[in-house]
């Protein structure tokens, strides 16, 4: 099992420190409430409900919280926003994956999923693996989008799997499919100058300046996440 997955009650999805989190942790299946069946670090062999005819290429999750999309902590789905625009996807509502699903096509062959979960943001691996089942959706093939205090606004880059970084969001997701494989685009949000108010800070909007920039910068990354899965599929 790759950490630990205690659902928290609060809205931020970034660590506090080592002593916020309880030593003790559950078995997987019981912090996770998603399957009392061992996890397998590939989604294409789990049994799925219903099992569709075609296996999906990729499933892209923007990760947020769903209630205030338009803060800082929240840009992984404005950017999903803009990839279903470019797409020319259709947002509906599941209530099975609790989130809003798009279903859209890219480079005239692959199918993609994309998902906006309608969880606090620390427990919306629930929604990705429930769509991930669904869809049947590899873990290699799951994008993330999330934000990241560590790159200064503006900056962004994709990341192939590796930890959640101090984010809660991606350790959701890591422990609800059991595997850190999945790639993650990571947009740089910057840090407070005050480093003891970074809930504030990714729970606030973007300033009138990036506001200004933000529109650009979804679009760069829009365009730098289709290059890489059409790479990808290539390759596969």
């Amino acid at each position: 099992m790759i950490g630990s997955c205690r659902a928290r009650s609060v809205t931020s999805g970034y660590l506090k420190s080592p002593a916020f989190f309880p030593k003790k942790t559950k078995m997987l299946h019981q912090t996770c409430h998603i399957t009392a069946r061992p996890m397998s670090t590939d989604m294409t062999d789990l049994e799925c409900r219903p099992r569709p005819t075609r296996t999906s290429q990729f499933m892209v999750v923007g990760l947020g919280n769903h209630s205030m999309p338009e803060t800082r902590h929240s840009v992984g789905m404005a950017t999903i926003d803009r990839l279903c625009r470019r797409l020319k996807g259709t947002w509906n509502k599941d209530r099975d994956c609790q989130g809003d699903i798009a279903v859209a096509t890219l480079a005239d062959q692959h199918q993609i999923i994309l998902l906006k979960p309608r969880l606090l943001m620390n427990i919306n691996g629930r929604s990705v693996i429930k769509t991930a089942r669904k869809y049947q959706v590899a873990s290699r093939n799951v994008y993330l989008l999330h934000d990241d205090l560590d790159r200064t606004f503006g900056k962004f880059n994709i990341k192939e799997g590796g930890s959640a970084g101090g984010h809660n969001g991606v350790k959701s997701a890591i422990c609800a499919l059991g595997t850190d494989v999945m790639p993650r685009l990571k947009i740089g949000i910057g840090r407070p100058t005050n480093r003891n108010a970074v809930t504030d800070y990714v729970l606030s909007g973007f300033s009138i300046p990036e506001k200004e920039c933000l529109s650009q910068i979804l679009d760069e990354c829009v365009q730098t996440l289709i290059d890489h899965m059409v790479k990808k599929a290539e390759k596969t």
